[in-house]
């Protein structure tokens, strides 16, 4: 019987198609039309009496030859079945055979056909009935129908396409119709629907598990996967915006909906799990959220204790803290995943205090994870202290050390921080660790993370309490504090006492002069003498303040104790805590650098690499060279200065020199009469000496001397690293000091050989410092040498920067090696200019 059926339905298909291929009147085409509406509705008296039991018949209809004939309906469209005022009721029916059969087929049809057809009549057509198909609720239809049915390895392949459509809609149509595109397929607008009618079709499904009815199974694998394909065609944030609020509401209430919730969750397909889950829980408000959302999945289901424990905690990092509040606060608030959470936060503070970890992870990973460690110290119990407290303090030691070593401020910092509450939650009866860093807002907020955070939907309705406890309590705290005012001011009135000179305003002594009997020395031996007394504080401060001045006047016989003078200022120590002993210090060496820079860049470059000085004067050595070579490399600024007359005459001008040339007299008087067009001011350039070109050998090349040997108070290629940051960031300076110089060739070199070893060291100030010289030397060596002299160095600089964006760890580094990167492009672009332009 039914292979009959079949064989009728089959036979008018096809007359169906030749008719609307070859049409002979519209009216035939409607009479099309309505038949298919007829049988589509299940209409008992179709046309013709084709079909003697329609209703039988239509569930195979639907499923084997509605999309058939559909798509036949969009490849004959024409525009004449619509113009035409007097088939207004053709066109009425069109549209509602797309709309009152199968959902699923209808979509299917419509979503394709936009996807091959080109701009014309029927493209527009199909996406005027997409939209009226989104607004009759077919995607409700389509996902009600499927979760009636169980799995089905025959309907695999079906639900996969199916999915894919609803899923990828909002791409499908922007790529298609681009600045045409419908406002109802943008993902903020089309999102947002899906999910309203997800959600109304689970409130059925709670109904029937509700009303105890004999159907009482449900399946929703088709929305755990539709979900799944959503999340990861890009779209978790959005999806999960609009269910979080719809599913916390019905979660906080009923039981049910915690399990309809979990089962959909969980149900995700392996693939698209790890995008739906971080999407999930950086929405939820509130830690205790999460369990009613998944359950206890992550003690039966390895990859949901993976991802929880594992892939988002230490192989990813985020922004978002209510993930990791979400994460640590599921883990950490139920006795069956103690374990979990006591093992995850030993893990973290295992990574925290590995050496190499720190040394090859990004900041904001390693910051990521200290957040974690605030974050889980809020939630360990006090019975759990006693049993890891031994354990923990292990592998707190050796993290402490770790940071306190680092190059970064920010992780110094952050470490310091971490350590002394760890100290504090793990025995606080115990000795407390104590370190000096600035407690700023940073710090602030990593502490404030160890208080868990409270539920919201209690904050906003002990807020609403308590504004009602306020308003009933308003009117009798004001009549007290008038009471009070009222009183304070009759005590004022009448109390003699207050009758005194506070009210009187302070003498502004803000500009008044310092006096000491101490003179200020006028000569540079006397300066000296002063700043080595040791005995007389007032003395040493005065000699400090006029020591630049001093030497910048460039007396007589400098050059013959400067390095005597530079070996003062070296070891000088602020013994008496004077006012501005840095900046005064660092200024007046270099100011003597810059006016005997040969005599002063010797010994200060043999010195650095000498025992008996500790990292500070290093650093300082390092600072002073870098100051001194950029100012003697910049021209001197022509300001009129002041020469003392000779004996016997007076420093005023002679009544002769008013008298102007007379050359200068004619070229005025040829500027006044000469008209010229587009004349800017002209300034007239004066070439002045590079006072460093002579000296920058002096700078340069001793600090490269003895880099690699080891000392026993300084290790410049291990653990001081700080100082070969500084040391290869003070050669990029000089060498861009050097700029224009005949030695700048050998110079770039000699350092990209230097930089070629330490290329790839542990300490990421290192290859920043090393990341900055190689743009200096970019800068400084001319574009022709580089590409010639210099052409196997910098095409193997050029691939080692390629390699740092692509793999560096750290995101400033990746920064500095793209833009030394753009100035190389920059430079070769520019040389093959030229040498175009010769051509």
């Amino acid at each position: 019987m039914m292979n009959v059926l079949r064989n009728k339905m089959r036979i008018y298909v096809k007359e169906t198609e030749n008719i609307l291929r070859n049409p002979k009147s519209i009216d035939e085409v409607t009479i099309c039309v309505e038949e298919f509406y007829k049988i589509t509705l299940g209409h008992e008296q179709s046309v013709n009496l084709r079909f003697e039991d329609v209703c039988f018949i239509r569930e195979v209809f639907l499923s084997e030859f509605y999309p058939i004939l559909l798509n036949t309906f969009i490849e004959t469209l024409q525009v004449e079945w619509f113009t035409n005022p007097e088939h207004k009721h053709m066109s009425e029916i069109f549209d509602k055979t797309f709309l009152v059969g199968d959902a699923a087929g209808a979509f299917t049809v419509l979503v394709r056909c936009i996807d091959n057809l080109e701009a014309s009549f029927r493209l527009n057509k199909c996406v005027s009935l997409l939209e009226k198909f989104l607004d009759n609720r077919g995607l409700f239809q389509i996902i009600q129908t499927a979760c009636k049915s169980a799995p089905d390895n025959s309907l695999d392949f079906v639900w996969e396409d199916l999915i894919s459509l609803i899923a990828t809609l909002p791409d499908k149509t922007a790529n298609k119709l681009q600045f045409q595109n419908s406002e109802k397929f943008y993902p903020q607008h089309y999102i947002p629907l899906l999910c309203k009618e997800t959600m109304d079709v689970l409130r059925n499904m709670h109904q029937r598990l509700s009303n105890n009815s004999n159907n009482s199974n449900i399946h929703l694998e088709f929305i755990s996967r539709l979900i799944g394909k959503v999340c990861i065609s890009g779209h978790a944030v959005i999806l999960w915006g609009s269910l979080v609020p719809s599913l916390e509401r019905e979660v906080r209430k009923d039981y049910i909906w915690c399990r309809i919730t979990e089962r959909i969750v969980t149900g995700v397909p392996d693939r698209c799990l790890e995008c739906s889950l971080t999407a999930l829980l950086s929405q939820l408000p509130w830690y205790g959220l999460v369990e009613k959302f998944i359950g206890g999945s992550v003690m039966n289901k390895q990859k949901i204790q993976y991802l929880l424990c594992t892939k988002l905690l230490f192989h990813r990092h985020s922004q978002e803290i209510l993930l990791l509040q979400s994460i640590i606060g599921y883990l950490g608030t139920s006795h069956t995943r103690k374990s979990l959470f006591v093992k995850a936060m030993r893990d973290l503070l295992s990574v925290w205090g590995d050496s190499s970890a720190v040394r090859h992870t990004s900041v904001e990973q390693h910051l990521y994870i200290t957040k974690a460690l605030f974050i889980a110290l809020g939630f360990l119990k006090e019975s759990d202290k006693a049993e890891i407290r031994e354990d923990f303090i292990q592998l707190l030691m050796p993290g402490i050390q770790c940071h306190i070593g680092s190059s970064d401020h920010q992780i110094r910092k952050i470490g310091m921080a971490l350590a002394e509450t760890i100290s504090a939650a793990l025995d606080p009866k115990g000795q407390q660790l104590k370190f000096e860093f600035p407690r700023d807002d940073e710090v602030e907020f990593l502490v404030s993370l160890t208080t868990p955070p409270e539920d919201p939907g209690l904050q906003t309705l002990t807020s609403e309490m308590s504004e009602v406890h306020i308003n009933t309590e308003a009117d009798e705290e004001n009549s007290t504090e008038m009471q009070t005012k009222k009183e304070s001011e009759d005590d004022l009135h009448t109390d003699p006492e207050l009758d005194s000179d506070d009210d009187l305003v302070p003498y502004d002594m803000s500009n008044d002069t310092k006096f000491t009997k101490v003179k200020q020395p006028k000569y540079i031996r006397d300066c000296m003498e002063g700043l080595i007394s040791v005995d007389d504080p007032n003395r040493l401060e005065v000699c400090l303040g006029v020591t630049e001045a001093l030497i910048r006047r460039n007396p007589d016989g400098l050059l013959e104790i400067a390095e005597e003078f530079a070996k003062i200022l070296i070891h000088l120590s602020d013994r008496y805590s004077t006012n501005d002993f840095v900046p005064h210090r660092f200024r007046s060496l270099v100011a003597l650098t810059v006016h005997a820079p040969e005599q002063v860049s010797k010994y200060l470059t043999t010195q650095f690499y000498e025992r008996n000085y500790n990292l500070a004067q290093r650093m300082d050595i390092l600072e002073v060279l870098g100051a001194a070579a950029q100012e003697l490399s910049q021209p001197a600024e022509s300001r009129p200065t002041e020469k003392a007359a000779p004996p016997g005459k007076t420093a005023s001008r002679d009544s002769d020199s008013t008298t102007e040339d007379w050359r200068e007299i004619v070229k005025q008087r040829i500027e006044s009469k000469t008209r010229r067009f587009g004349k800017g001011t002209r300034k007239e350039l004066v070439a002045t000496k590079n006072k460093f070109a002579s000296v920058a050998g002096c700078f340069f090349y001793p600090l490269m001397a003895n880099y690699d040997r080891k000392e026993n108070t300084f290790d410049l290629m291990g653990e001081d690293s700080l100082v070969l940051a500084r040391l290869v960031y003070t050669l990029g300076v000089i060498i861009y000091a050097a700029i224009n110089t005949p030695a700048v060739k050998q110079m770039a070199d000699r350092l990209l050989e230097f930089l070629w070893v330490i290329r790839f060291h542990t300490d990421v100030s290192v290859r920043h410092a090393v990341l900055f010289a190689v743009s200096m030397v970019i800068l400084s060596v001319p574009g022709h040498i580089l590409l010639t002299d210099l052409q196997c160095e910098v095409m193997e600089t050029k691939r080692w920067l390629e390699d740092v964006v692509e793999k560096d760890v750290n995101a400033e580094s990746k920064k500095l090696a793209i833009q030394s990167l753009v100035l190389l492009e920059n430079v070769i672009k520019q040389e093959f200019t030229k040498g175009a332009d010769l051509t």
